[in-house]
């Protein structure tokens, strides 16, 4: 196996303020950042999810259009390693990785948790002084400013919050079936919704980035009217788009999903 840290043929390391070499390769995305004259799609998770939902994406966007699926520390390939547990953990390191490796444009696409981690990393990447993502995609999330109304999960026993997990959907039956499997995925799911609900809103300078707000049709905690809120958070434009499907639509309807994003990119 290549070694993930080995620079890219054709295009030299970058140096970041830390004094770390940096390549586009990274252990924090699946994919490779497209060329500077190529434009790149980072995609960031669901709560539980990882890159296999952005997987064959890159078939069905504009031509020169590169994937890349970020991975959470503590899953994948990165399971040995300790999970990020709030924002700031997560998105400050990734800004720091995107800045090193991005040559050309890109696009920040996430999806429920992962619409208010690329929110925030959109924040990150204009306080470090790296240039903006051409576009912001936000899908199945309300916006960020609005108070989290959901009950926490995070903290439940075991059973409970197994049972928690099947109310909200997403995650296969087959899983709950396997407690091997459960016992392994437990401590990331925990720590991917304490990230949800330990998030607290500051109120900044709106993004001057184009949004796309993505919301599913019987999506009801993530509707319409509570995913329009997103217009607050930038000077550019917005633009709010529906999808036919629950909160999970961004894997039962990938094709509409990777339509409406090409006319963003």
């Amino acid at each position: 196996m290549a070694d993930p840290a080995a620079p890219v043929p054709g295009r030299s390391a970058a140096v970041v303020g830390t004094g770390t070499i940096h390549s586009p390769c990274s252990r924090w995305w699946t994919g490779r950042p497209g060329p500077a004259a190529g434009r790149t799609l980072v995609c960031l998770p669901y709560a539980g999810g990882g890159p296999q939902t952005y997987q064959g994406w890159e078939t069905s966007l504009p031509a020169a259009t590169s994937v890349l699926a970020v991975t959470p520390p503590g899953r994948g390939r990165r399971f040995a390693e300790p999970l990020c547990r709030d924002i700031p953990s997560l998105v400050e390191p990734l800004a720091r990785e995107l800045a090193a490796a991005l040559d050309g444009p890109y696009t920040l696409f996430g999806h429920s948790l992962g619409a208010t981690v690329a929110f925030e990393l959109c924040r990150e990447v204009r306080r470090i002084g790296f240039r903006p993502p051409a576009s912001l995609v936000v899908s199945g999330r309300q916006a960020p400013d609005l108070p989290w109304t959901e009950r926490p999960i995070s903290g439940l026993p075991d059973a409970d919050f197994t049972d928690a997990l099947r109310d909200l959907g997403g995650t296969p039956e087959a899983v709950f079936g396997q407690p091997e499997l459960m016992g392994l995925l437990m401590p990331s799911l925990r720590a991917d919704f304490a990230i949800v609900e330990s998030y607290r809103y500051l109120d900044e300078a709106p993004l001057d980035v184009p949004i796309l707000a993505l919301a599913g049709t019987r999506d009801q905690r993530a509707t319409e009217d509570r995913m329009s809120g997103w217009a607050r958070q930038t000077s550019a434009s917005f633009t709010l788009r529906t999808v036919d499907g629950g909160h999970f639509f961004v894997d039962t309807e990938p094709v509409c999903v990777t339509g409406l994003l090409s006319a963003a990119l």
